[in-house]
């Protein structure tokens, strides 16, 4: 019993909580997020969305995946609720900056880089 709590502590320990691409940082613990030093307000979807791409560095996620991820629920294709999120952590992480982080691939979904 006391081997499977020493395997739990290892494990919580080892989910990182600071997150980082190029000059973007989010702090899971605190919920902050900064770019170039300066901290970005967003809402809880937002951050769920952001954290969701940054966790998945360089991988091309689908819509239907986050969906299922920061929603939690079934793929709707009518629905632009995933392109609206979107384009509001763009405007807040991209809009000021020469180096865009965000980048959609054409018919298969979203990824985040440098």
């Amino acid at each position: 019993m006391a081997r499977i709590r020493v395997l739990l502590r290892k494990n919580k320990s080892a989910i990182p909580t600071k997150l980082q691409v190029a000059d973007l940082v989010m702090d899971i613990l605190t919920h902050k997020v900064t770019r170039g030093g300066k901290e970005i307000i967003l809402t809880t979807k937002e951050f769920s969305l952001l954290e969701y791409l940054m966790r998945s560095t360089g991988q091309v996620i689908t819509r239907t995946t986050i969906s299922e991820h920061v929603w939690d629920i079934n793929f709707d294709t009518t629905t632009n609720v995933i392109d609206v999120h979107i384009a509001s952590l763009r405007r807040k992480i991209d809009r000021t900056h020469k180096n865009k982080l965000i980048h959609t691939i054409r018919g298969r979904g979203y990824t985040i880089k440098e």
